[in-house]
């Protein structure tokens, strides 16, 4: 165990480089360029039959590699494994850069926090910047919460179909939470003071807002700032969101019209959660009113374990909320009861379709035998169906609700008869037919997408978000959709959206639609295909629901 911990920070302390299945790839690719000679003969130390500086990488009759080109990849410069990384204490979300901070430290990690503003390869950074070197016992953690996980593309045989992983094939942390980081290559010092083991950090306290004769802003890319607004609501305060940009504000900053209540529940913000109310002497011309919801969470008897993860993070971030199941849904009379109702991956089956390429794959829920089942838990039995629940859905959206749905529960588009369509199909003798795994396969993966800012429901977010897609669904907006009411809110515009794991075929993905709201009667449906709630971890993705939990 100490040999394990001193190795890896005596890796930490000097230049090194990992080998990946990329990385492999690439050296292939410059002795296959160079056309390096393949001596299947020869002796000596370069590895198993290979000559002197030569290294076998396949079997017989494959050849050697020179070793040469192992140097133009593994002694690159630019590709040095880093000595460390820093994350910025003046970005805009540093409360989930502190829960970021404190899941590291949970894990038995060496974080340092700066006393002093200091700099680092010309680079200037302000005091209460966080630091984790790689000179430590867990360094691989520390290399796992920051860089890429690279999954080679693992297939049964040539042409044949993926090798499904054991779960996810690209998960790190930082790019799930959105945090903004430097990754520094040679060795750095500073004015850093180690913390305590295992002494989690406290949120960072903001100033306490000052009396305003008007009222607070509240900025919207803050996720701590839902907390604060929740709590505004249970005091009674008024709250509403800029439509346009005010000043230095952009849309979607939360304004918060002052009284006694509304200051005690702000100078508490600040002080625990570092949520910073801006007094301001005029109120905004350009507000929309928001109210708290009444929420409805779709669960089955059984329990749904991503249902669960957003009970949690609902509880986390103070949003009131009950649960529904398919047997209430069934009954009807859903906008009486609710004004918002949320669907994870799971809740909404495939709608039956000729050729199997209209709906994505999941959904349905516990029957449960009755004779088994206590009294008490009847009433969660039962499952979404296209015939019962979907009118009464239907109906509730009409009426002017609200519904989110997630992963395969985006299937409700199809069964609404929306002018969206998969992307992910092929066309076989006149039928959509989903794309083969030997085509495509994106096994649980972080990709880089692109969203509007503007739209309502991204504010807050980033013009560029890293989200979870883990064979998620994936759209085309058919011609009409704009003039139907539909909205594209997230799509991929690269063909290399990949950012951690394994996307085999990503290429298709290019201009595909992740996410988009619809107009259906009084009400919208929100639709996004990636994981934005994923396992409680990707806090980066988390306003993309939290903005649409208010009656507006």
């Amino acid at each position: 165990m100490y040999r394990m911990g001193k190795n890896s920070i005596d890796r930490g302390s000097k230049d090194t480089w990992t080998l990946s299945p990329k990385r492999a790839e690439a050296i292939t690719a410059a002795a296959k360029a160079g056309q390096a000679p393949a001596d299947d003969n020869a002796g000596g130390r370069g590895g198993r039959g290979g000559g002197a500086g030569a290294v076998t990488v396949g079997g017989r009759g494959s050849g050697n590699i020179a070793m040469k080109y192992f140097d133009t990849i593994l002694r690159n410069p630019a590709l040095r494994d880093p000595r460390g990384y820093i994350m910025t204490a003046d970005q805009a979300d540093m409360g989930t850069v502190v829960r970021f901070i404190n899941t590291c430290l949970r894990s038995g990690l060496v974080v340092q926090k700066a006393t002093t503003a200091f700099t680092v390869e010309g680079k200037s950074y302000p005091a209460g910047s966080y630091v984790i070197k790689t000179n430590q016992a867990f360094r691989p953690e520390v290399l796992d919460r920051f860089e890429p996980q690279d999954h080679p593309n693992d297939f049964l045989y040539p042409g044949g179909p993926p090798i499904r992983p054991y779960d996810m094939t690209g998960w790190t942390l930082s790019y799930q939470m959105g945090i903004k980081f430097d990754r520094i290559l040679d060795d750095f010092n500073g004015p850093f003071k180690r913390i305590p083991y295992g002494e989690l950090q406290a949120m960072p306290s903001a100033p306490a807002p000052a009396v305003a004769s008007a009222g607070y802003m509240l900025s919207g890319q803050v996720n701590n700032a839902f907390i604060a607004v929740n709590d505004l609501f249970n005091a009674g305060a008024e709250v509403y969101r800029t439509k346009t940009a005010e000043g230095s504000f952009p849309a979607g900053t939360f304004y918060v019209a002052y009284s006694p209540k509304a200051k005690i529940v702000l100078d508490k913000a600040a002080k625990e959660l570092g949520v910073n109310a801006i007094a301001v002497s005029n109120k905004p011309a350009n507000l929309l009113p928001i109210n708290a919801a009444r929420i409805g969470v779709w669960d089955q008897y059984g329990g749904s374990i991503p249902s669960g993860w957003v009970r949690w993070m609902m509880e986390q971030y103070h949003f009131p909320f009950r649960l529904v199941y398919p047997q209430e849904l069934d009954g009807g009379d859903l906008k009486t009861k609710f004004d918002v109702i949320v669907f994870v991956g799971g809740a909404i089956p495939a709608p039956a379709r000729a050729g199997g390429g209209g709906g994505f794959g999941g959904g349905g829920g516990f029957g449960g035998r009755g004779g088994e089942v206590p009294a008490e838990f009847k009433i969660m039995q039962g499952r979404v169906t296209a015939d019962k629940t979907v009118p009464q859905l239907k109906a509730f959206l009409e009426a002017g609700g609200t519904i989110v749905t997630i992963g395969t529960s985006a299937n409700l588009a199809y069964d609404l008869n929306l002018p969206v369509h998969n992307a992910l199909v092929d066309n076989v003798n006149g039928k959509e037919v989903p794309y083969s795994g030997d085509k495509f396969y994106v096994p649980g993966a972080v990709l880089r997408a692109t969203l509007d800012p503007t739209q309502p429901a991204n504010w807050g977010m980033p013009a560029e978000a890293d989200v979870l897609y883990d064979s998620s669904p994936a759209f085309k907006l058919d011609a009409d959709a704009a003039s139907k009411g539909v909205k594209p809110l997230m799509w991929f515009n690269t063909d290399k959206p990949l950012r951690s794991g394994w996307a085999w075929g990503q290429k298709y993905l290019k201009d595909d639609v992740a996410a988009f709201s619809a107009q259906v009667g009084a009400g919208t449906l929100y639709a996004f295909g990636p994981e934005i709630t994923f396992r409680g971890q990707a806090h980066g993705t988390f306003k993309l629901l939290f903005n649409e939990l208010y009656k507006k």
